[in-house]
């Protein structure tokens, strides 16, 4: 696996772990051959070694990794600087191991072509932006999840750490942040989706984020939808215009609250913003999701929820029954398309299916063994 970030093992706990343990390594190559170049080379020699084994040999169940190869090399390399100064600077009287050049040559041509050969045979190489699932976040990263949590709670809570979920093959993720009782996640790099959970303490006690002028109990569904909407008029009132309202109870008897939820329809198709606030019996806000986007145009609708369902019916033979769901608009790449979503359910699985209002065409399924 080639990583394209190529300085991120040096700020990651598993790179450092790797610089370090190989540091002795280039350190000892050179206090035995008194040859910096020599010391390196063994250190970077082994590092090869090992990542080509645990790539070529799936027993190993791990994969050879370039970031890994760099991390360990540098170690090496520190090693072997530490060595060089120590030997120059304080000379000792045992000798030198003296290198055959011949057979050093020899040795390091039939190891690279052995090398070479399982790599070609063996190995298969796919390029990454990022192999470390979760690091710190950057500058910028961390602006953007502390500008969320400011709008999303004002002042109420510090941010204690800010980390950063990479998706492997893109520049795109997750960040999160570290907050007294719980956490906000904002994506990267659009930034127009906040996510927010507030953790309740062992002690049973709310946690949640006050509402000011809130009921200090909440007993009742249309109490709950005007506490959320009090929140929602002064943290998020983007959400408000030609959006309507749904309330609907959180566990058991809505022993954890209840979610007000905002959506949007323009011409009968669901528009891609979102807003849900669960309000808990407190009068609190304990969880939080959405996503702020302007309308989008999409084709004329030529397709009705009958037809959709024939449809998806005959793209999936043997199954038994279909469920229209709404009409919403989903993106493909740069454009916008309404769909009806359909659950197709068959003997032993069950799939969710796209079809084009527009074209009629199936475009997505999406495979679920039956319960």
């Amino acid at each position: 696996m080639v990583n394209l970030k190529f300085l991120e093992p040096f700020g990651t706990e598993q790179g450092l772990l790797n610089c370090l343990m190989f540091t002795p390594v280039g350190f000892l190559g050179v206090l035995v051959t008194r040859r910096p170049l020599a010391g390196f080379a063994i250190s970077m020699g082994l590092s090869v070694a090992i990542e080509t084994a645990q790539g070529a040999l799936p027993a190993i169940g791990r994969a050879c990794d370039t970031s890994d190869l760099l991390a360990n090399s540098a170690g090496g390399l520190l090693g072997a600087l530490m060595a060089f100064l120590i030997t120059r600077t304080r000379p000792s009287e045992l000798a030198a191991w003296r290198l055959n050049a011949p057979r050093s040559i020899v040795t390091w041509v039939a190891f690279s072509v052995i090398i070479g050969v399982v790599w070609s045979t063996s190995i298969q190489t796919h390029t990454v932006k990022s192999t470390e699932a979760v690091g710190s976040a950057g500058g910028n990263q961390r602006k953007v999840a502390i500008a969320a949590v400011r709008q999303a709670f004002g002042n109420h809570y510090t941010v204690d750490n800010v980390q950063f979920s990479s998706s492997p093959d893109s520049d795109s993720g997750t960040i999160m942040a570290s907050l007294p009782v719980g956490f906000v996640q904002v994506n990267w790099p659009e930034g127009n989706e906040i996510t927010a959970s507030l953790d309740m303490p062992d002690s049973g006690e709310a946690s949640g984020f006050p509402v000011p002028g809130s009921p200090a109990h909440i007993k009742k569904s249309n109490e709950a939808k005007k506490v959320a909407t009090t929140y929602v008029e002064k943290h998020f009132p983007w959400a408000l215009p030609g959006s309507t309202a749904e309330v609907s109870p959180v566990g058991d008897n809505a022993a954890l609250g209840w979610m007000v939820s905002w959506r949007k329809h323009l011409h009968g198709v669901l528009m891609p913003m979102r807003l849900d606030v669960q309000i808990d019996r407190a009068g609190h806000v304990s969880q939080l999701s959405t996503r702020k986007s302007p309308d989008v145009a999409v084709p004329s609708i030529r397709v009705n929820k009958v037809n959709a369902v024939q449809r998806a019916m005959h793209s999936a033979p043997g199954c038994r029954k279909a469920e229209a769901g709404e009409l919403l608009a989903v993106q493909d790449k740069a454009n916008w398309n309404a769909v009806w979503r359909i659950l197709v359910t068959c003997k032993d699985s069950s799939m969710i299916t796209h079809v084009n209002a527009h074209s009629g065409a199936v475009e997505v399924k999406e495979k679920n063994p039956a319960p």
